[in-house]
């Protein structure tokens, strides 16, 4: 029978311990967020409108109506609205909702609800769990600790750095060469040519003529068999009213993805066709958006329609994908530990049979 070294057993039973599965939840690659989610905000959001999809916020959020088209949002661990922070006079609509501050004057119509801080004034349709003080309607029971589904939500809460994996993605489109797309104008009209590469992905430069492009009143769209089209663009400020001809916002989500990767303010006043990533930007909308919005803060006031973006991303931006799981660092600390306890025992175990081999002399 082979023998094995103290170190090499260590060795092994840790790296058992490491292949062993996880109970943490896998952070999202950014294909996944673009699919599973139809807004993700970094900080605060308000809003007065609603968004069909599911929504993320990293900071506090007042106000809205979430996950109106439930039964046609992507499967996710999370919730249909998570909120890091506190949330104030929301209505969530399917898909439950994981709050990790307090909850007050808001309605959860469908779908379990965690709250991690307090609830006031508040109706919960499906089962609920507060941590904090709770006042309000239980209509579907409350219960005294987490339920599995709720667990999963409150898991998933922390497992994405969403700023990380989407700035990631801005950064990363933002150096792709553009395919030889162009864009000509006609009066106030601008007219986007688009040329697909290899991978059928069109993408525009618009860094040059931004500042002009978002001035005209016009777009009108010929992707000439392109399967989806990045349009990068560098401006800082934007307040843009526009008209998508042809009826094309209303479809372009799936096929559009503006990269505002240098914007800190964006206003957009009419309807707008396509997704939009501007991780920096603070983002108003006055008109409806037809796809997926991914910002820095959100003051919503029009619709966000569940439009998402399905393409596949060139090669550049699937390598802000990350994939790879790191292990936490405590993690780390139990294997190390682990490791020294399996070390010190196998020593120990060699010392006494070397000292009962001296004896036998």
């Amino acid at each position: 029978m082979p023998r094995f070294s103290p170190t090499a057993f260590a060795i092994s039973l840790a790296a058992t311990a490491l292949m062993a599965p996880s109970a943490q939840a896998l952070p999202l690659t950014t294909a996944q967020i673009l699919t599973q989610f139809n807004t993700v905000v970094l900080g605060n959001a308000t809003s007065n409108s609603h968004t069909d999809g599911r929504t993320y916020v990293g900071g506090a959020l007042t106000g809205g109506d979430y996950a109106q088209h439930a039964s046609q949002t992507a499967a996710s661990n999370y919730a249909g609205l998570t909120v890091k922070g506190s949330a104030s006079g929301v209505k969530v609509n399917g898909l439950g909702a994981a709050i990790g501050g307090s909850l007050s004057n808001s309605t959860i119509n469908t779908g379990t609800a965690v709250v991690l801080g307090a609830a006031a004034n508040d109706t919960f349709n499906g089962k609920a769990y507060v941590a904090g003080g709770a006042s309000g309607n239980f209509n579907g029971g409350k219960v005294s600790q987490p339920t599995d589904a709720m667990q999963s939500a409150i898991d998933a809460m922390d497992s994405t750095d969403f700023g990380s994996v989407l700035g990631g993605l801005s950064d990363s489109l933002r150096l792709l060469s553009s395919t030889g797309s162009s864009v000509s104008y006609s009066g106030n009209r601008a007219i986007f040519n688009a040329v697909a590469g290899a991978d059928g992905i069109a993408v525009f430069d618009l860094s040059a003529i931004d500042d002009v492009l978002f001035g005209k009143s016009e777009f009108k769209f010929n992707l000439n068999g392109a399967k989806a089209v990045v349009l990068n663009t560098d401006i800082i400020h934007a307040n843009i009213s526009v008209n998508f001809l042809d009826g094309f916002a209303p479809n372009s989500g799936k096929s559009l993805l503006w990269n505002f990767y240098d914007a800190t303010s964006l206003t957009i006043n009419n309807q707008w066709g396509g997704s939009i990533l501007a991780t920096d930007a603070k983002f108003t909308n006055n008109q409806n958006i037809e796809g997926g919005v991914y910002v820095n803060t959100l003051n919503q006031r029009g619709e966000i329609h569940l439009n998402q973006f399905s393409a596949t991303l060139p090669q550049g931006g699937a390598n802000a994908q990350k994939t790879a799981h790191v292990p936490e660092p405590g993690s780390i600390m139990l294997l190390l530990a682990g490791l020294a306890a399996m070390t010190g025992m196998a020593r120990r175990r060699v010392a006494v049979a070397r000292a009962a081999g001296s004896r036998a002399y």
